[in-house]
């Protein structure tokens, strides 16, 4: 006898179909069917099928639903942060570029500072705190980075506090370590690649927290190609999978060299270039696009178009962070990747639920039979209209947790 039923379900988009990632055509299908239920059990999916066959065989009460999907999947956020850095938002509103304020000491080194002198368990209620906002907002698995400490001592304190945040919520946290977010202050480049490389990679890999990560921001004013792969390599020597932020306003080469290291994914890409996306279409590395960066810099577009048509696997985030991307919503996020990146309704769905659990090696993202049921239910009928309504649309009801 199942514990439950969602039903009858008017439009469900279950992206049945196994795990890892779909590209091309394989985007556009979603799964979907309409007039179904779905019987959970232990709090898992026991049985998907007609409403009316599902619900006259169980004496169970009805939750009618309209539009359902799987938990969305937020394969990059930097949720694990203290203090605030409003004024940098007033600053760019003004006229000055992010790069402008990071170069003057603000930006990363800012929240940095504020990071640094958080106590952890301050820290894990920050995390708890937002990864709840999250999933009310759609998201039931989000990737957080360790990526303000830029010490051993802060970063150890930011893991602590995303291995205690997991009591603190039922959203999944996966871990990423990116102690390679930009240069401190209080070392040299070299002392820092090498306290980074020896020293702070070994020791986040054996951290409680388990991070599956190492990741790295190849950019102007941070790390280089070069430094980049250093940091990356470090990352395999402890068994840490490699990541990268690359492209994001200067395209280096990060990309092609990441690709060719067999990373998990690709992050931001908004300046990718032609030799970028031929390398991740022969690559078995996501490409995962933040819309919420670009909308809140003012920057243009990565062109998820031309990735999706060129072969590429896209994913998405939010990039949910103190100074670049203040988006939680991942429903926000679907909606910016067809309003303004050119993806359709499906393949942004796909990109926000297989894809981007893909990108970040959760086995979550899809509805099927055995699997757990982490299930949203939305405040709209069908999938159409949550795009239209990608503004505001919330939740409904979510199923099941971590």
């Amino acid at each position: 006898m199942p514990d439950y039923i969602i039903g009858p379900i008017a439009e469900l988009h279950s992206l049945a179909g196994g795990a890892g990632l779909r590209r091309g055509e394989r985007m556009r299908d979603t799964g979907v069917v309409r007039d179904v239920a779905i019987a959970v059990i232990d709090d898992k999916v026991a049985e998907i099928g007609p409403a009316h066959e599902i619900i006259r065989r169980y004496d169970l009460s009805k939750n009618p639903a309209g539009l359902v999907t799987p938990g969305l999947v937020d394969a990059h956020s930097h949720i694990c942060w203290a203090g605030d850095r409003a004024e940098e938002f007033l600053r760019r509103s003004r006229g000055e570029s992010y790069e402008d304020i990071a170069a003057a000491g603000g930006g990363i080194l800012s929240t940095m500072r504020a990071t640094r002198e958080a106590k952890t368990r301050d820290l894990a209620q920050n995390i708890g705190r937002r990864a709840h906002m999250m999933r009310y907002t759609g998201s039931t698995t989000v990737e957080v980075k360790a990526s303000y400490g830029l010490s051993p001592d802060a970063c150890m304190r930011e893991l602590d506090a995303i291995h205690i945040a997991r009591d603190l919520t039922t959203t999944r946290l996966v871990p990423t370590f990116m102690g390679a977010h930009a240069f401190p202050p209080d070392y040299s480049k070299e002392e820092y690649l090498d306290l980074l490389c020896d020293e702070m990679i070994p020791m986040a890999a054996a951290h409680r927290a388990m991070p599956r990560f190492c990741d790295v921001f190849c950019e102007v004013g941070a790390f280089s190609v070069d430094e980049s792969e250093r940091v990356l390599r470090a990352g395999l020597e402890s068994g840490l999978k490699p990541k990268i932020h690359a492209d994001e306003f200067n395209a280096l080469g990060g990309v092609e060299m990441a690709c060719a290291m067999g990373a998990v994914s690709c992050d931001h890409l908004l300046v990718t270039t032609t030799s970028g996306r031929r390398a991740l279409e022969e690559s078995a590395t996501a490409a995962v696009l933040m819309p919420g960066t670009a909308f809140y810099l003012g920057k243009p577009y990565a062109d998820a178009r031309a990735l999706v048509d060129s072969g590429c696997a896209v994913a998405l985030g939010t990039d949910f962070n103190p100074g670049s991307s203040m988006v939680r919503s991942m429903a926000l996020t679907i909606g910016l990747a067809v309003a303004k990146q050119g993806l359709t309704p499906e393949e942004a769905l796909t990109a926000a639920t297989v894809n981007s659990a893909a990108a970040i090696d959760a086995d979550t993202g899809r509805i099927e039979v055995g699997l757990p049921a982490d299930i949203v239910a939305w405040q709209c009928r069908t999938l159409a209209e949550f795009v239209w309504q990608y503004t505001y649309i919330r939740a409904e009801r979510v199923y099941g947790g971590a």
